[in-house]
């Protein structure tokens, strides 16, 4: 008869071990990014920088705000699943989460998330499962959007290293964004049915299974309204990109923002090794802007590391503020 302990024993080293892998990964990727960061500002024509911090305080507004609709999302899963968090203890429960992710694997942000909600009296594991669906469904709409737009913000020289049969999409922008709204919403029957199996093995057994169904409009409602976000945080790099301009930048550059700030958050969140993304969303924000008119090389890796300390300053104050201002203890659903 096997060792019930064997599983647990052969398991210490891997559990020795993995913190330190994951951090020299990360510890390895920060020095290329920052290795071709510096190699981009050494081959660049000097210019003169300057930084207007008034333009600092929308990007930090835009950006809190461009969490709201996510918020809302994920308060609406909730709500379809017997939840009755009150809109504070649901805005609370995820700003105060997204602190989580500032450790390798994020899963921390579900921990938190669902320990708060069990405070505002909701059950925690759908707490954490529907905190788990509204990332994968804003992070879908992120990757969507940046596979809409990716003919903005592809460089020239890449387009044309690139097969003839790709290139063709450069010229056919609109059927781009089309097949990407066709697919995306081909998807969400079959993403609504996982995520309503999955919602009704952790709900009581007294709840009645029917009212526990996450639909497909509900989903498609979820990438509309993330949607809107991702469109918010784009406006925040556009202002980020306006403190260091002397003259008003060029609102027909949205596409690009939009496009650059949904593909490096995106990418951010997908190296589970980066707390935050942190490295990865930079590199890929410098690649994207680098090439686009009026910003350059230098200006790219500036406005990447200040809209860096701009979104972490303003996710800080908003989590400790709301951290301190607790709502009225309700009595814990079940949490089985």
């Amino acid at each position: 008869m096997p060792d019930p302990n064997a599983a647990t024993i052969a398991a210490r080293p891997r559990r020795r071990w993995w913190p330190l892998i994951k951090w020299t990964l990360f510890a390895l990727m920060l020095f290329f990014v920052g290795k071709r960061a510096v190699s981009l500002w050494q081959s660049s024509p000097e210019i003169k920088l300057h930084v207007n911090a008034w333009w600092l305080l929308p990007a930090a507004a835009l950006y809190l705000v461009g969490w709201l609709p996510s918020a809302w999302f994920w308060r609406a899963m909730l709500r379809r699943l017997g939840q009755r968090p009150t809109g504070y203890e649901t805005v609370r429960a995820y700003f105060v989460g997204h602190m989580g992710k500032y450790v390798p694997g994020k899963a921390l942000v579900l921990v938190i998330r669902g320990g708060l909600l069990k405070q505002a009296g909701c059950n925690p594991v759908l707490g954490g499962l529907t905190a788990a669906y509204e990332t994968l469904v804003s992070m879908s709409a992120g990757a969507a959007i940046a596979v809409a737009l990716a003919p903005a913000v592809i460089p020239d020289g890449l387009w044309e290293r690139l097969p003839a049969a790709v290139q063709f999409l450069r010229q056919q922008q609109t059927l781009v964004v089309i097949l990407v709204v066709v697919l995306t919403l081909a998807s969400t029957p079959f993403s609504a049915w996982l995520f309503s199996r999955i919602g009704q093995k952790a709900v009581p057994q007294s709840m009645d299974a029917t009212t526990t169904q996450i639909t497909a409009g509900l989903v498609v409602q979820g990438l509309m309204i993330t949607s809107l976000g991702w469109a918010l945080h784009a406006l925040s790099l556009g202002c980020t990109l306006q403190a260091l301009a002397d003259e008003p930048i060029d609102l027909r550059q949205f596409p690009v923002w939009l496009a650059s700030v949904a593909l490096s958050t995106f990418a951010g969140f997908v190296i589970l090794v980066a707390p935050g993304g942190l490295g990865v969303r930079e590199w890929v924000l410098i690649e994207t802007l680098k090439d686009q008119p009026g910003i350059g090389a230098e200006k790219a890796i500036v406005v990447a590391g200040l809209l860096r300390i701009v979104w972490f300053v303003a996710e800080l104050l908003i989590a400790g503020v709301l951290y301190s201002i607790a709502p009225t203890t309700r009595q814990p659903a079940d949490s089985r």
